[in-house]
């Protein structure tokens, strides 16, 4: 552990008392702590102490937080979600003054873990370039693989999520008048989001989930041979800033042209909607018009609901951008091809070819190259724990604790930045241990067709 007291800037971060009670662990620990608030829906959750308002513009946050960085004396930075407006400029002032950034996100593996990060995470990650590098100095000494792999059930903190959210957007509204520059990330207004989200509830009462699980466990049993491609939010920095994509609607397009024009013509194209989607576009409709256009219309399904493994697991392939859930196809051995940036689409996991390739011989993904992955993944940059329930917080608040305080030299991580070894080939002990490994159980990825909201 850090025998030297840290000075800690806290940036926006998850709904809810997770700061507070991290900003509690570490000064317990005699660190010091100083949390920066950008709107009245941040005061949700917290107390008031050692935090600093910010009430200017985006334009001027970069100098602002350079100033508070160099007079404050900070050493590590700590956010959620590192492409947000005001967040691209304290990453650039954490660097110019060579302060450790810390990012969160929900979890590459999910449920029950979170994911912590130097650097960046998903398109920003390093951890490409870190695995490839540790398989690069891999020696042949014994690993467990499933030693980081049984983690605490948790739950999921839908309640305590949704229970936050509403405080934070309520908090957020009244107080608007006291931070009147704000500027919040997300493309939609939250108040239209509110009404929309107010009818997709009253669609999903009158048993709409039932009735497309339904619909989903039929495809299944009738063994009709499928792509599934599943949504992403708009709001998804994943999509704006890690994909080649500006919305949902343009990767529909490119999707359904190419299947219209290569896959053959016995497969179906079965589009699933994102859970946390507020359908402020209609998705669906969007997607029958494109198909009837297209003249697939009876070779297109659009499901609201389904179980995201039992559909990987019988899927010919899966298309992303770069959710998620592509790698929980991975796991079910299931060909998965990537059109975006991400963290898992390298070394066999994902289908090279293009996509009109992959309609007509898609690829299975190297097992043995996921497992040792997965590990890799679990063993860096996860941490059992999750921000809305109160056990799964109390985990989380320890385990960021304890990782932030861990020697881990910058330098250090930036050699492995620069650093891209080739990785041709795995030692035959390795695969052995692998393929051991992979004969028994590898922990389940539950099914994440319900995930963790990512952020404001």
């Amino acid at each position: 552990m850090s025998s030297e007291p840290r000075h800690y800037l806290l940036l926006q971060g998850p709904h809810g008392p997770f700061y507070t009670q991290l900003t509690h662990a570490l000064q317990s620990r005699g660190h010091s702590v100083v949390r920066v608030i950008f709107n009245s829906g941040d005061w949700a959750g917290s107390s008031a102490f050692g935090s600093i308002s910010y009430r200017g513009g985006v334009s001027d946050f970069g100098h602002w937080i350079e100033t508070l960085i160099n007079q404050s004396g900070i050493t590590d930075v700590l956010l959620y979600g590192d492409c947000r407006f005001y967040h691209k400029r304290a990453i650039r002032a954490a660097r110019r003054y060579q302060c450790r950034t810390w990012v969160m996100e929900e979890g590459y593996i999910r449920p029950f873990w979170v994911t912590l990060e130097p650097f960046g995470v998903n398109g920003h990650s390093l951890l490409p370039k870190r695995f490839k590098h540790w398989l690069a100095t891999y020696s042949t000494t014994k690993i467990d693989l499933k030693t980081p792999e049984s983690p605490r059930n948790v739950g999921r903190g839908m309640r305590g999520l949704v229970f936050w959210c509403h405080i934070y957007y309520i908090m957020r509204t009244l107080g608007h008048v006291a931070y009147p520059r704000y500027r919040s990330h997300r493309p939609v207004p939250y108040l239209l989001e509110a009404g929309t989200w107010l009818k997709k509830l009253a669609k999903l009462a009158i048993g709409r989930t039932r009735r497309a699980d339904a619909a989903a466990e039929k495809l299944i049993a009738e063994g009709t041979p499928f792509f599934l491609v599943p949504m992403q939010l708009d709001a998804d920095a994943q999509v704006h800033h890690h994909s080649p994509f500006n919305s949902m609607c343009e990767f529909l397009n490119v999707i359904m042209d190419s299947f219209a024009d290569y896959a053959p013509s016995d497969a179906t194209l079965v589009i699933k909607s994102h859970p946390l989607d507020s359908e402020v576009r209609n998705y669906e409709r969007y997607a029958k018009k494109e198909a009837a256009r297209l003249g697939i219309a009876n070779r297109m399904v659009f499901l609201h609901g389904g179980a995201i493994p039992d559909l990987v697991k019988v899927a010919r392939g899966v298309v992303t951008v770069n959710s998620t859930v592509g790698l929980q196809s991975v796991h079910h051995h299931c060909p998965t091809k990537v059109l975006g940036r991400s963290i898992y689409d390298h070394s066999g996991m994902t289908d090279p070819a293009k996509l009109e390739h992959f309609w007509n011989t898609p690829q299975k993904p190297d097992y043995v190259m996921y497992r040792l992955f997965r590990y890799f993944v679990l063993l860096t940059c996860q941490l059992n724990g999750n921000f809305y329930s109160i056990r799964g917080r109390a985990m989380l608040v320890e385990a960021v604790a304890d990782r932030l305080e861990a020697e881990q030299d910058v330098d250090e991580f930036e050699r492995t930045r620069l650093a891209d070894p080739q990785v041709t080939q795995i030692s035959d002990a390795l695969k052995v241990a692998i393929r051991s490994a992979a004969s028994e159980p590898a922990g389940s990825i539950e099914d994440q067709s319900r995930p963790a909201a990512t952020g404001r």
